[in-house]
């Protein structure tokens, strides 16, 4: 056992002598990649992040709520305050990872200047991977040739399918390659304990990022209420159509019952008096369906204002001064790791790599 940890402490100094004899290429290499590290900070587009924090805030607490409260301090999880038809901010990220979120988005007016129209978002970022992606078209066309000519042809199957009664369900090349740089664009964090959600842009323009911040968080919020309130909605259409239908046969009977007072003042007689009693039941009965449809469209009209949900702003969108990218210092000391790293591991495998050889050779 002492002859074994001997020999595990003579390997161990063995190992350190060989680093500091190759000094030397260790220091070099690590040289070599701070460099290129200074170089990949230097080359990288800078970025402004513009973000937002708020709190989706459930419109229908409930009693139950102090029963959540509590049943959390003793690690219990009674599913919070989400009713049946409210969106968890947990599934807020699925959101803005659908194809008709980011089409939504894609459509966002962007302006830029005073002095020139506004553009859609869309348009913005075509023009710009048409002016800036110079080397991934070198790239694209030389070293990835081959990938670029299959994806071509798969691209160009896919597409030759699609008919213009399924263009809502298609997404093109060009749609896709957009959505891509959307994911990049847009970060989106949930702090499940605490129920507040960030989202944030990150754009080379500060004032485009923050512009385009905004216009998520409101279209990502206008499909949460979309959601939240459809029922309602739907309810509250059908009541104002069957209020509308009913006024028009309540103006009719009361006209109609008018008309035949005014055309019968002077008789008296008993057909008379069963014809007035006939049109006022019939009055009566509309007049009190009329009422209760009346009742049930404001209730309607109540149930949307309560259904829908209120977001409360922490920190509002603002327009960023300081870059959030590239971060220079730490990209240069990550490639000096690295390079120290490869430098050592070079040195402690040279020598076991070449008696392997000699040994195969022999």
């Amino acid at each position: 056992m002492e002859n074994q940890l001997k020999e595990d402490e003579i390997d161990l100094i063995a190992l350190i002598k060989s680093l500091w004899i190759s000094k030397k290429f260790i220091i070099k290499l690590t040289a070599t990649f701070a460099a290129l590290g200074v170089v990949v900070a230097l080359l990288s587009p800078i970025k402004y992040t513009a973000s937002s924090t708020f709190i989706p805030q459930s419109s229908q607490a409930g009693s139950s709520s102090n029963l959540s409260g509590v049943a959390s301090l003793v690690g219990i999880s009674l599913g919070g305050n989400i009713s049946g038809n409210e969106i968890p901010p947990s599934l807020y990220p699925q959101i803005i990872q659908s194809t008709t979120y980011k089409r939504d988005l894609l459509k966002l007016p962007l302006k830029i200047s005073s002095e020139k129209p506004s553009v859609l978002l869309k348009d913005y970022m075509l023009q710009k991977n048409s002016s800036s992606d110079f080397l991934g078209t070198v790239k694209k066309y030389t070293i990835m040739l081959p990938f670029t000519i299959l994806s071509a042809i798969k691209g160009e199957e896919k597409n030759s399918n699609y008919n213009s009664s399924n263009s809502a369900m298609s997404v093109s090349l060009k749609e896709e390659e957009l959505f891509k740089n959307l994911t990049g664009i847009l970060k989106l964090s949930v702090n499940s304990k605490e129920r507040f959600v960030t989202l944030s842009a990150s754009m080379e323009d500060p004032l485009v990022s923050a512009i385009i911040a905004k216009g998520a968080q409101e279209i990502l919020q206008k499909n949460i209420i979309n959601y939240k309130i459809k029922s309602a909605s739907e309810q509250l259409e059908f009541n104002q159509k069957l209020l509308d239908l009913k006024k028009i046969e309540f103006d009719s009977l009361q006209n109609k019952l008018a008309l035949f007072r005014d055309s019968n003042l002077n008789i008296v007689d008993s057909r008379f008096q069963n014809k007035l009693s006939g049109l006022e039941s019939e009055f009566n009965i509309v007049s009190a369906v009329y009422q209760e449809v009346s009742k049930q469209l404001e209730q309607s009209k109540l149930q949307v204002s309560r259904d829908t949900p209120v977001f409360s702003v922490i920190k509002k969108v603002t327009i960023p001064n300081q870059r959030s990218a590239p971060k220079r210092s730490l990209t240069v000391v990550i490639y000096s790791f690295i390079g120290f790293i490869l430098g050592c591991g070079f040195v402690l495998i040279k020598t076991p790599f070449l008696q392997i050889i000699k040994e195969i050779k022999s």
